[in-house]
């Protein structure tokens, strides 16, 4: 009996420490808080000797919002996504030392996680007491929360309508994303590529649509439209056969889905559409270094008998280097391709000038870069991801000495060295041990008037032959038909690469997307096959094809 006194004391207690103060309180109100203050000394002086207890009995409660009498307290996390907070009540935590920040309506402390953030503070600074969803999303992998943060972190949560006070959430451009993705039209109705890309316009953010659309890509195009078919007709053609091998495993079709990063920007799944989508069809995907899906997720989305290859950026720092590597293989990656073209990023106009328009605006690529060892941030500032330095996580010293280092890393694992431009660096490739190379310009991102990828494979048809039997020679830029695939294995190559057109896909419809522009490939390039008089791969040969220039038809 005692001690319920005591605790009906705590709890009145309780009450009058709850109330409004009398200066805000109506007449009434303050009236009542009065008579309950009366009555409230009263039962403590009646309580007597249960005093000291009714006080830690008080103490107790308003520690917990949960009552004394329950079995044990509710988890410290429980509590907290319990506690509502308001726009204003987070906009006060905005100052280096004390960053609040809203993900998904939880409202998360990242004051003590600030300086070890692998984007560095300043991007933080920038968002603090504000609601980052988007952003963090864009940027980070599934999960990021549960690695780095711990349920201490957690403030709170904020309702929709509140967090829409504090920036950061939605805006015009989201609503005109959301209308546009409710109007989209079904996937079976498309039949090109090209028409991925027109789609994914309506859907894409404006620095999205920037960073997936810069590079010279009228070049590339006009270069394929320059090689022309010979056909071959009168022969039986009700059958025929795509399959072929890359680096020594079998393949159902000669083409890959190549490394494009940031396919969060397009997608909230990204790169994981990618693999779901290539896995229906068995065609490789070379997982890009520059995923927004961590290499961890997307090697475990794949199939069991999936085919990944991996892109490598090699790092200044070889230990570092080392680990990438070996810990790619480890994960199931069946060839590594060397990214060899870019010592320093080319300057991408489109995105320097979005940045130009928008002086808060930092690219997602740059947390990236950032994360991965870049140092001299101050020289970039907002000057555009094409400022990024080269010390930034990419060797500038990357040389051909470099391959037999590499496979000493992944012994086994075939060797590709992306990004190669002229004949004599495919001798070169051959000479160092090099399994292929990839004739790419980075999706003419990287230096303005180089040759077109398809140009420079004619050009090996023509000098040295030779080669195309001794080393695999891929293709990787400007592709966008099944036509495209078959000219190209008409001038000896292995297969063709499809970056952006899987880009726009997976952005407008996700894996589905991915799965109908494999198809759409698929049957261009057997329809063309028919049409052209070849059964097989091996059916598929130079004469089929001649080179047009703006004076005359060359023969290859």
């Amino acid at each position: 009996m005692a001690f319920a006194r005591a605790r009906t004391v705590a709890r009145n207690l309780h009450q009058l420490l709850n109330r409004r103060p009398l200066s805000t309180a109506s007449p009434s109100q303050g009236t009542a808080a009065r008579a309950a203050s009366k009555r409230a000394f009263q039962l403590g002086v009646g309580a007597g000797a249960v005093l000291t207890v009714g006080g830690v009995a008080a103490y107790l409660y308003t520690q917990s919002p949960v009552h004394l009498d329950a079995p044990s307290p509710l988890p410290a996390k429980q509590r907290r996504r319990d506690r509502s907070l308001t726009a204003a009540e987070v906009a006060k935590h905005n100052s280096k030392g004390d960053i609040w920040v809203v993900i998904d309506s939880q409202v998360w402390d990242i004051s003590d996680f600030a300086e070890i953030h692998p984007g560095g503070i300043k991007v933080l600074e920038q968002n603090a007491g504000k609601d980052v969803t988007k952003v963090f999303k864009t940027i980070h992998p599934p999960k990021t929360l549960e690695k780095f943060l711990t349920d201490d972190n957690l403030v709170g949560y904020i309702d929709v309508d509140e967090a829409t006070k504090i920036g950061g959430g939605k805006n015009a451009e989201d609503f005109r994303i959301e209308q546009a993705r409710e109007s989209l039209r079904n996937v079976d109705t498309i039949v090109c590529l090209d028409e991925f890309e027109e789609i994914a316009q309506s859907i894409l953010t404006e620095m999205a649509a920037s960073y997936y659309s810069t590079g010279s890509l009228r070049d590339e195009r006009e270069s394929w439209q320059r090689i022309r078919f010979r056909p071959r007709v009168m022969r039986k053609m009700r059958h025929i056969d795509s399959r072929t091998s890359f680096l020594g495993m079998p393949q159902p079709l000669p083409f890959f889905i190549a490394p494009a990063g940031l396919a969060r920007l397009g997608h909230p799944d990204g790169e994981l559409n990618i693999t779901r989508g290539a896995a229906e069809h068995d065609v490789v995907q070379i997982v890009s270094s520059g995923a927004s899906a961590s290499i961890d997720e997307i090697f475990g989305e794949k199939q069991p008998d999936q085919t990944l290859f991996w892109q490598l950026y090699l790092p200044s720092d070889r230990e570092a280097g080392a680990k990438k590597i070996k810990h790619a293989v480890e994960l199931g990656a069946k060839a590594i391709f060397v990214t060899a073209d870019v010592p320093v990023l080319g300057k991408r106009e489109r995105d320097l000038k979005l940045k130009a328009r928008s002086q808060s605006y930092e690219h997602p690529i740059a947390a990236q870069w950032k994360a991965a060892g870049a140092s001299d941030w101050d020289a970039v500032k907002q000057r555009g991801v094409s400022d990024i330095p080269d010390t930034a996580h990419i060797d500038a010293n990357l040389c051909w000495e470099d391959i037999p280092w590499i496979r000493k890393q992944a012994p086994g694992i075939p060797i590709v060295v992306k990004g190669v431009g002229c004949v004599e660096d495919v001798e070169e490739a051959k000479r160092h041990g090099a399994d292929g190379v990839v004739l790419s310009t980075h999706g003419g991102r990287q230096l303005d008037g180089a040759r077109a990828p398809i140009d420079v494979l004619v050009e090996i048809r023509k000098k040295n032959p030779e080669l195309l039997k001794e080393i695999e020679v891929y293709i990787d830029g400007g592709a966008r038909r099944g036509t495209d695939v078959v000219k190209a294995l008409c001038l000896g190559a292995k297969g063709v690469g499809f970056g952006r057109s899987f880009l726009y896909a997976q952005s407008a419809f996700g894996a589905a997307g991915v799965s109908k522009a494999i198809k759409i490939l698929e049957e261009e390039v057997h329809s063309t096959m028919r049409l052209l008089g070849a059964n097989t791969i091996a059916d598929l040969k130079p004469e089929m094809v001649e080179v047009s220039s703006p004076e005359r038809w060359v023969p290859v």
